[in-house]
């Protein structure tokens, strides 16, 4: 009887042992498989992205994030800000909606806090080389997108992400051989005068300009009207994204998704408060 019940406690324990090393195993496959919620770099935040409790936008200079009180802070150096929503929900979440606006929720759906609102469209949060946040848009013009979805933002992906590489504001200028990348995509200026959209790996060509040998010494600049445009050593324009938009600063953002966006004019930033 004894020896039966040894045997059984071994089994037990040999089962047991079994299981967990399955359920590590399947954890560790889990963790090696890439994240459905994977964000954009982590300076931006786009329409229909959110960031959950403790969730973060980053780069060199400043953190802005929603800390698990519930107050959004920007943390850079003594010119921060907050949003003063201490303690008034639990488990917060910071989104960007469809009016251009960033919104502050409890877990149970109570609307906290929120910037002003605008035309409907989409948009992006940006958080600035400078250290400061702004909201820009609506979108005004794009390359087609590989793939899109709704996105719950990873913060440990945030939080580790490069900066500005992935930006170029309004006067700024993308010279012959220079270009904005993700960790999948980059947008860069040929020595062709080809201004391209690829993969990072395999150089597969997703959107051009078509300037190919159309001038020399090009270069990309992206105007305080929101106009992206071509331009050759004689400033001559080869190519442009499309007509002028209400004046103000704009942005290019590359995502990825694998489209290039312009967004504008910026209509909120921290910089203001």
């Amino acid at each position: 009887m004894e020896a039966k019940q040894v045997t059984h406690l071994a089994s037990n324990v040999h089962m047991a042992a079994t299981s967990s090393l399955l359920l590590s195993s399947l954890l560790f496959l889990l963790l090696l498989q890439p994240s459905p919620s994977t964000a954009n770099e982590g300076n931006v935040l786009l329409t229909g992205d959110t960031l959950p409790t403790n969730g973060e936008l980053s780069n060199s200079k400043a953190v802005f994030v929603i800390q698990n009180d519930c107050n959004l802070v920007l943390y850079n150096n003594g010119k921060g800000f907050a949003s003063k929503t201490y303690e008034a929900g639990v488990n917060c979440t910071l989104s960007l909606n469809d009016r251009g606006q960033l919104l502050i929720k409890s877990s149970n759906g109570t609307l906290v806090w929120f910037t002003p609102r605008g035309p409907i469209g989409k948009y992006a949060a940006v958080l600035r080389p400078d250290g400061q946040v702004g909201i820009f848009g609506p979108q005004l013009w794009s390359t087609p997108e590989v793939w899109a979805m709704k996105r719950v933002v990873d913060p440990m992906k945030f939080s580790t992400a490069p900066s500005d590489r992935n930006l170029l504001f309004s006067s700024q200028l993308l010279n012959e051989g220079e270009k904005l990348q993700t960790s999948d995509y980059n947008f860069m200026v040929g020595k062709d005068c080809e201004v391209a959209l690829a993969k990072a790996t395999g150089n597969s060509l997703l959107w051009g300009s078509r300037t190919k040998l159309k001038g020399d010494h090009c270069y990309v600049r992206l105007n305080y009207r929101g106009q992206l445009a071509v331009l050759n050593d004689f400033n001559n324009k080869l190519w442009v994204s499309g007509p002028p938009k209400q004046e103000g600063v704009h942005v290019l953002v590359l995502q990825i998704n694998g489209a290039a966006a312009i967004y504008g004019p910026e209509r909120w930033t921290t910089a203001a408060l």
